[in-house]
């Protein structure tokens, strides 16, 4: 019989006049698709549904779904599909992955879903919002993983390789001039739509991938003690259609637990290719962009399994982001601009298990460029199962 997990969340959210995080994948301060108009809303929810099966003693088959309803102007509501996988997993060491899965970069199992022990936040870090986006977080693809024990007292080695459709370029959807601003800047070959091109359930993307470079992504693991993770992981490969334009990622993470403290640190990096922009008013001469971004987070159960109560857990997160690290000379005026830090506090409840209520406050400081009116707090309400 299978198994079921899932859950349902509904999120509160005062995001201000821009959507959490202007710049990094926006065309310019006035771009609709991520302006906000200031109105607090209680969106989104969503439902999730994460159904596994053991076909035979050695072979699994997992399917995922969400139903989520967006706020502002991702207000439509979508059936998205995530996992769709059959898994061989006869040895520890050895198991081997063929179908939909999240991609080996950035450890999303550890951070993706609302429930996950690391997500500490309704608002996830820069890092995972923005720029993995690039991604799309899931793909479809071929991936071997294992974990190799190296002694009794919980050390250990991890690894894991994937070979997957990769990003791709919607380049029909827009053919305008592009910006400095971030991931939009060159319209038509990095923009929001561009994320993953493999049957994913959005009228917005491409329905197949678009180029024929089936990119690697790799991940290597040690955990010294138990309790404690290190984690690096890479991907490369060619985003446009005709497979001229290269792309590579570089993500690290640092995962803690002791007693009821919990520390998590990233690390992301990446660079792509943008070919000049030949629209009469171009901006984008040609050349290399580089992102950068970092956060670390850290949670304390104040109170644990006491009090009649699960838990009651103080949260911080500090974040940095630098959409453009190193731009061209030509463009050298836009050197770090979005550089910022980002300020998250808050407190997660959990007056009993399965259930968590979350609330927090956010606030930037823009070192390079305009201020952004986008503080605010976050209200989440969470119940798995």
């Amino acid at each position: 019989m299978p198994e079921i997990h899932g859950f349902v969340t509904s999120q509160y959210w005062q995001a201000d006049r821009y959507i959490q995080n202007a710049y990094a994948n926006a065309d310019n301060l006035d771009d609709a698709a991520h302006y906000s108009p200031g109105e607090s809303c209680f969106d989104p929810h969503s439902a999730y549904i994460d159904i596994i099966s053991e076909i035979t003693q050695h072979f699994l088959a997992e399917v995922e779904f969400e139903l989520y309803h967006g706020s502002g102007y991702d207000s439509v509501g979508n059936v998205k599909a995530g996992a769709i996988r059959g898994v061989w997993h006869k040895y520890p060491f050895l198991n081997v992955s063929i179908g939909r899965q999240m991609v080996l970069l950035g450890s999303q199992e550890k951070i993706y879903y609302p429930s996950s022990k690391y997500r500490l936040f309704t608002w996830q870090d820069p890092l995972t919002e923005k720029f993995l986006r690039f991604t799309g977080l899931w793909d479809t693809g071929l991936a071997i993983l294992g974990v190799i024990p190296i002694s009794d007292t919980g050390m250990y080695i991890e690894y894991g390789a994937m070979i997957s459709n990769g990003p791709g370029s919607n380049e029909k959807k827009k053919t305008d001039s592009g910006s400095m601003l971030g991931l939009d800047t060159t319209k038509g070959v990095i923009n929001k739509d561009g994320y993953v091109y493999e049957m994913f359930m959005n009228r917005l993307r491409q329905r197949l991938d678009n180029n024929n470079d089936k990119p690697i992504s790799w991940r290597l693991g040690f955990a010294p003690i138990k309790g404690l993770l290190l984690r690096g992981e890479g991907m490369a490969g060619k985003y446009d259609t005709n497979d001229k334009y290269g792309f590579n990622f570089l993500t690290a993470e640092l995962f803690y637990t002791l007693g009821g403290l919990d520390v998590v640190g990233q690390y992301g990096q990446l660079k792509f290719e943008a070919p000049k922009d030949t629209a009469a008013n171009y901006i984008w001469p040609g050349g290399e962009v580089k992102q950068m971004a970092y956060a670390v987070g850290i949670d304390y159960k104040v109170i644990n399994k006491k009090l009649g109560i699960n838990y009651l857990q103080p949260v911080a997160r500090f974040s940095y982001i630098n959409p453009n690290v190193e731009p061209p000379e030509e463009l050298k005026q836009y050197k770090s601009y979005g550089e910022r830090y980002i300020y998250d506090v808050g407190i997660n409840f959990s007056p009993w298990e399965h259930v968590i209520f979350k609330a927090a406050y956010r606030w930037q400081n823009e070192i390079t460029g305009p201020e952004i009116p986008n503080n605010g707090f976050t209200l989440e309400a969470l119940y798995d199962f």
